[in-house]
């Protein structure tokens, strides 16, 4: 039954309180806390801070309807809640013990819990434990989770992200959830998903679109066949965010005419960079790549012709074995008849970033300069928007400064180069 039709009918004890929740199009914006008993909830399988997890679930058990109670669905999404974040789980845990609920949840009229999922679940291990039936305070909003779709994505938004007290989606999470709002469901466009997650600028949200569009592109090279955008958990699980992150400007700023081929080697290069002795991490595997192949004109103009055979063998090797998890991505690079390859790709790369360090040494002042340079092109105006009437003015006298500094620099080199 409508839990709003049960409020109604005072099945449910009101606590007193209240809690402010604006949804466009309503007048109402203080909703009354209920007591509702955990047995008439479910979790919200739409809830970006999990949707990752879910989508590895579904690849590998298939997808599960929406129950209350102690069902088969709550219990697995409980898990992928607690999995999620073991630690700050814990910490709710103890503060539900100690001082009871202290903000209340919101959920709608069906009994999908949209915000307060880690309130939500400790209680249900609390009732677990104990055998005492618990309830869960909330406010009923009366919203359709079919008709009022992306009302509640926003609202889901604007309670987990837009507020001062907001805790950050672990990063392939957001970044997932950005690109599937956007891209994929269609249900807002940048600017509605800025204002509704309290972004200062839409910057950051483009960035995400993109880091999502090189994720899916490596995706399809490990895991061809199906829809890529299904297996974004292989991201969460290969940890990419790092490694993406550190090579995502570089590439998408990339004007060779080779750019397409250049990036699917880079996205190889990841791939086997996950399977290497543990010693270095993939993030500074992609850092050393960028630095001294990709940004330096003389190796990356042989960088092609030194992997794009070794590529190709990769490539074939997915193609014939696509991986499903982490452990499957080690599996087929390690196959005897692939490891002679991916030893040659190693040392044909190995030499070209050698030899691009050498030429960074000797470049030392130009590199920084062109690391700065990229740094300020990657400013805009609105990033300023947040700063406060003083914070601004320093920012121009900031501006003035690197422009002194700037001019005196050219005028130095000029004049040095006219001795030469």
């Amino acid at each position: 039954m409508d839990l709003l039709v049960k409020a109604t009918a005072n099945k449910f004890k009101k606590t007193g309180a209240t809690k402010k929740v604006s949804i466009p199009g309503q007048m109402e914006n203080q909703y009354p806390v209920y007591s509702i008993p955990l047995s008439e909830l479910f979790y919200n399988n739409q809830n970006g801070r999990i949707n990752t997890s879910y989508k590895q679930y579904q690849a590998e058990k298939g997808a599960l309807t929406p129950e209350p109670g102690n069902s088969e669905y709550n219990r697995v999404f409980q898990k992928l809640v607690y999995d999620s974040n073991p630690q700050a789980l814990k910490d709710t845990l103890d503060s539900i013990k100690q001082k009871t609920q202290q903000e209340p949840g919101v959920v709608l009229p069906d009994g999908r819990v949209i915000d307060g999922n880690r309130r939500f679940t400790a209680l249900r291990m609390i009732e677990n434990q104990d055998k005492i039936a618990q309830s869960f305070e909330t406010i009923i909003l009366p919203l359709d989770s079919e008709t009022d779709e992306k009302t509640i994505k926003e609202l889901e938004l604007d309670l987990q992200l837009g507020r001062e007290e907001r805790v950050n989606y672990d990063p392939i999470d957001r970044i997932f959830d950005v690109y599937n709002t956007i891209k994929v469901t269609k249900l807002m466009t940048v600017e509605e998903y800025k204002k509704a997650s309290g972004a200062g600028n839409s910057k950051g949200i483009n960035r995400d679109i993109r880091l999502a569009e090189l994720i899916l592109r490596f995706i399809g090279i490990v895991s061809p066949g199906g829809h890529p955008v299904d297996k974004f958990y292989l991201a969460r699980e290969l940890k990419l965010d790092g490694p993406v992150e550190e090579i995502e400007s570089t590439l998408s700023k990339m004007e060779d005419s080779d750019k397409e081929s250049i990036t699917d080697a880079v996205l190889v290069n990841l791939a086997i960079s996950k399977v290497g002795d543990g010693s270095r991490d993939s993030t500074r595997v992609m850092r050393d790549l960028k630095i001294n192949v990709l940004k330096n004109p003389k190796q990356l103009s042989h960088y092609l012709d030194a992997v794009d055979d070794k590529v190709d063998t990769v490539v074939d090797a997915f193609e014939a074995n696509p991986v499903k998890s982490a452990s499957d991505l080690k599996l087929v690079l390690n196959k005897p008849e692939i490891k002679p390859e991916i030893t040659k790709f190693q040392n044909s790369t190995g030499k070209l970033i050698r030899k691009g360090k050498n030429d960074s040494k000797r470049k030392k002042a130009l590199v920084k300069l062109q690391e700065i340079r990229d740094s300020l092109d990657d400013l805009h105006v609105e990033d300023f928007k947040e700063l406060t009437i003083d914070e601004n003015f320093e920012a121009k006298d900031v501006l003035s400064e690197i422009t002194d500094i700037l001019y005196k620099l050219k005028n130095d080199l000029k004049n040095e180069g006219g001795k030469r």
